[in-house]
């Protein structure tokens, strides 16, 4: 069974290979129109998304707490809309699915926040 740092680490290694192929396509048409949400899906994507889970398999009494499952959805739902809403606002075509990523990119980091500052295992055994 695939424990929740495995899917934080997975689908972070996920978002980071498809933002590195979206950033050698923007290279080789020289259009960087879309270099926003590119970098947005490096960093919430991949860089975020793997602290996640790195805290999650270091602590893994953090990881058994239910609001972890709710923490993971919230970060991943998060990630599926933050990154096209930027695309799609810099281009013009609305801003709400950015707003509405950002929300969620945003509770989901005051859930991690939250699980650091009360879970009592915290990093005793690092």
């Amino acid at each position: 069974m695939k424990t929740l740092p495995f899917w934080f680490l997975a689908l972070g290694t996920l978002f980071v290979i498809v933002g590195m192929a979206w950033g050698i396509q923007m290279s080789m048409t020289q259009d960087f129109t879309l270099a926003p949400a590119h970098a947005h899906n490096n960093l919430v994507g991949f860089v975020v998304m793997a602290v996640y889970g790195v805290y999650y398999r270091l602590v893994p009494a953090a990881a058994a707490r239910p609001l972890a499952v709710v923490h993971f959805w919230t970060a991943l739902l998060g990630v599926l809309t933050f990154v096209p809403g930027i695309a799609l606002a810099v281009t013009g075509k609305g801003e709400i699915l950015a707003a509405v990523g950002s929300i969620l990119v945003l509770v989901s980091m005051l859930i991690f926040g939250w699980t650091v500052w009360t879970n009592k295992a915290g990093l005793t055994n690092a």
